[in-house]
């Protein structure tokens, strides 16, 4: 299991929380094993211990042209419904990406999304990143740091092409070492920090509705930890 750490705050008089802040941290969750609380439909995702840390390990070590999840159809079905044909065809087209969807669905409005991760291998990339906005469809839209290239990145992904939005370069993420990636949307402002140090601002076209969840490319492996969703009231 996941250990979900939830914290309310009141209401502006007093009555129902206003606010749950959910943070993974897969300490009670079996090394190599899945994950409790995210479905990997694209890559291979694993609890792992490295370097005296548990985490969510993204193992791109095998990857060849990327392979979505032996049990994809089921996990579109739990994360979509009746819409999960449409989710699959989405998918299947981008497996280039490694990709894990939080099951749990996120309340609409302002959020913060953040993740430690831990560059550990990877000649092709070394990439971490957040998922938000994630359609029925398939397309999403992301940030993610680069061990490899020390920069910042903001894209979109429509049905399995991805379209780069803006690169912030000049972003040292040192490979083996602990990093902190930030996301958070304000209405349609989307600010993303990397250790702790603002990084990138940008206005969108739209708020982002949909689910959130982890990201990675091609031969990464990176460790995961402290994944944490934070509605902002």
């Amino acid at each position: 299991m996941i250990q979900l750490v939830l914290c309310l705050a009141l209401g502006a008089d007093g009555g129902a929380p206003a606010a749950t802040k959910l943070t993974l941290s897969f300490d009670a969750d079996t090394p190599g094993a899945p994950a409790a609380g995210l479905e990997a439909v694209v890559g291979d995702w694993l609890v792992s211990e490295q370097k005296g840390a548990r985490g969510l390990l993204v193992d791109g070590s095998r990857w060849r042209s990327g392979t979505p999840s032996a049990n994809l159809a089921d996990q579109a079905k739990k994360l979509y419904g009746e819409r999960y044909a449409e989710f699959l065809d989405g998918v299947r087209a981008f497996a280039f990406f490694p990709l894990a969807v939080l099951r749990q669905e996120v309340p609409e409005g302002d959020l913060r999304l953040s993740v430690r991760f831990l560059p550990l291998a990877g000649q092709i990339d070394q990439g971490a990143g957040l998922a938000f906005g994630i359609q029925s469809d398939g397309s999403y839209l992301g940030v993610r740091a680069n061990a490899l290239e020390d920069n910042v990145l903001f894209f979109k992904v429509v049905r399995g092409r991805r379209t780069v939005l803006e690169n912030v370069r000049n972003t040292p993420t040192a490979t083996r070492a602990w990093h902190m990636l930030t996301a958070t949307l304000k209405g349609k402002v989307l600010t993303v920090e990397l250790d702790g140090v603002k990084r990138l601002t940008r206005t969108l076209d739209a708020a982002p509705k949909g689910r959130v969840g982890l990201w990675s490319k091609a031969d990464s492996q990176v460790l995961f930890d402290d994944f944490t969703v934070e509605p902002l009231r």
